[in-house]
Parts: structure tokens; C-alpha cells; sequence
């Protein structure tokens, strides 16, 4: 599902381009139809003259020209040809405008410091990932609602799980407003959330690789004591070692589920300091995990 942003009717300043084209079936697409949305979407971006903007999917470019009015660059990256063909010609004069046609994962895009807009539900985790792997300052998204749901879900409960780890170790998130369906034409069958996503002004001490793999293995076993799943996960690689890596370590005696993102980084750490551990001849299994 793709919600994008559709003109509202009876208001001049959010005129669509004149050749828009319905909602595609085949995009998932659905169209916002609400304009006190979608200047809250761009007002939660913070936006200024000084920001570029990275827009996947703007549609009808609704939220392209409420950012645009901010001062801001806007790359707006449009897979629907149809509907990059007529957004280039709609900002064909608008020089902090780029329309780029293609999928926001695969094609090479400028840099930008922001992200606003209503993402494909179906890219989401990836494009968080995008944000985190590209250190973008802020987020203003639409997402699903029971995603979003994970990316705030505390420690413990039934929603956390490794997207709330990896996505609150480096960004804080925080939740403007719930989205309902009924916004959006056609309806969608669930409903949305505005998130604004910021990143975190300490960095994190644990290797990138080690903490994934770490976070990616204990969660396979969510329920285990934190113990025994490293344990089990390490038999992989050198079963006669895994005694002496774990004896190595502070781990908490709870469950995977329970360990907050601190938590995890601190053990990520303690876990890097063994397998740096030369005299125990554990840097070949941090060599195998780096190498993913």
C-alpha cells in the first residue's frame, strides 16, 4: 500500500497538476485528501532554507509544494511514470525542485538531510534503515500504524522486537498524530500514524555488525534467557569456545524481550571485548560475523 497525498478540493493553493491520474491498483496506491494533514506532515519536518529534502512517492506533489513554500530542496522520488512525467512539467520552473522516476531503494540519490512524506508501507523498514545508514538529521513520515507501533514498542512488551532495538539505538521517535483511514481516497484498510524521527545526538560505542548480528540472533529467540540464546548462537561457529566468551561478559539474567536498547548496546560491547580476546582465539568469530 502506498499512501500519497491528493489535492484538496476547493482550495487554490493545493491545485493539482492537471493531468493526475487516479490511484493505480497496481501500485497500492492511496491518495491523502486531507490539507490540514498534509501541512502537518511538513510542519513536523522542522523545515528551513537550509535543508534538502528527500520526498519517496509524492503523488499529485501536494507535499512537494507545502515544502517548497518552506525554503527547503525537495528531491521527490516518483516510481509511477505517469505521475513523474507530469510532476516534472508542473515544477518544470521551480529550480529547488528535482522529480526523480524510479524506486526510492535502488536508484542513486543527492544527498539530503531530511526525509517528509507518505513512504509505500511495504518499504518502510528499509527506509529506516536508509535513514539510520545515511545519518539523516530528521524524519516527518506517515506510516502504518502497527508499524509505527513497533518502532515505539518499550522493552518487554509484545511488540518489541529488533526494529525497536535497531531503530531506537540510533534515532529518537516520537509520535505527532494518528492518521485514520477515512483521509485517504480510496480508504485503506488500516490505519496510519505521524511519526518524527531524529537522531540521536550520541553516537553508539559497540561495532555496527556486532550489535546487528547480536540483536538479529538473540531475537530468533525472544523468549530464552539472554544466556542461553547467546550460547546456543555461538555454537555456530566454535562450540569449544562458548563457555569462555560467555564467562567474559556481564549479561543480564532476563529474557531477550526484557533487555532495553542500552542494555543491548552494553552487552555488545562486552561482547566485542571477548572476541577481541586474542589469547582465547575468538577474533575468527568476530572475522565470520563481520563478514555477515
Amino acid at each position: 500500500m502506498k499512501p500519497s497525498i491528493d489535492s484538496s478540493p476547493g482550495s487554490p493553493r493545493f491545485s493539482a497538476p492537471k493531468n493526475s491520474y487516479p490511484p493505480s491498483k497496481r501500485l497500492g496506491q492511496n491518495f491523502l485528501r486531507d490539507h490540514n494533514t498534509a501541512r502537518r506532515i511538513v510542519a513536523t519536518g522542522k523545515l528551513s532554507s537550509e535543508d534538502t529534502v528527500l520526498e519517496p512517492g509524492p503523488g499529485y506533489g501536494t507535499l512537494t509544494r507545502l515544502i517548497v513554500e518552506t525554503g527547503a530542496r525537495v528531491l521527490a522520488v516518483e516510481k509511477d511514470h505517469r505521475l513523474a512525467q507530469d510532476l516534472r512539467e508542473y515544477f518544470l520552473h521551480e529550480p529547488h525542485v528535482s522529480v526523480l522516476e524510479g524506486d526510492v531503494l535502488k536508484i542513486q540519490i543527492p544527498e539530503f538531510n531530511k526525509i517528509v512524506g507518505t513512504p509505500p508501507y511495504n518499504i518502510s523498514s528499509k527506509l529506516i534503515l536508509l535513514m539510520v545508514n545515511r545519518e539523516v538529521d530528521l524524519a516527518s513520515v506517515v506510516l502504518q500504524k502497527e508499524f509505527g507501533q513497533r518502532l515505539l514498542a518499550e522493552h518487554g512488551s509484545g511488540d518489541y522486537g529488533r526494529l525497536s532495538v535497531m531503530s531506537q539505538r540510533s534515532l529518537d521517535i516520537e509520535k505527532i498524530a494518528e492518521i485514520p483511514r477515512s483521509v485517504f481516497q480510496p480508504r485503506p484498510t488500516v490505519d496510519s500514524v505521524l511519526l518524527r524521527l531524529s537522531r540521536k545526538k550520541v553516537k553508539s560505542e559497540a561495532d555496527p555488525k556486532l550489535f546487528e548480528w547480536l540483536v538479529r540472533e538473540l531475537f530468533i529467540q525472544r523468549r530464552r534467557l539472554v544466556r542461553g540464546a547467546l550460547k546456543h548462537s555461538l555454537k555456530k561457529f566454535r562450540p569449544e569456545l562458548v563457555d569462555v566468551i560467555v564467562q567474559r561478559m556481564e549479561i543480564p539474567d532476563s529474557r531477550v524481550f526484557q533487555l532495553s536498547p542500552a542494555e543491548f548496546e552494553s552487552l555488545a560491547k562486552h561482547f566485542e571485548d571477548a572476541l577481541n580476546d586474542n589469547s582465547i582465539g575468538s577474533a575468527e568469530i568476530r572475522q565470520l560475523i563481520s563478514k555477515g
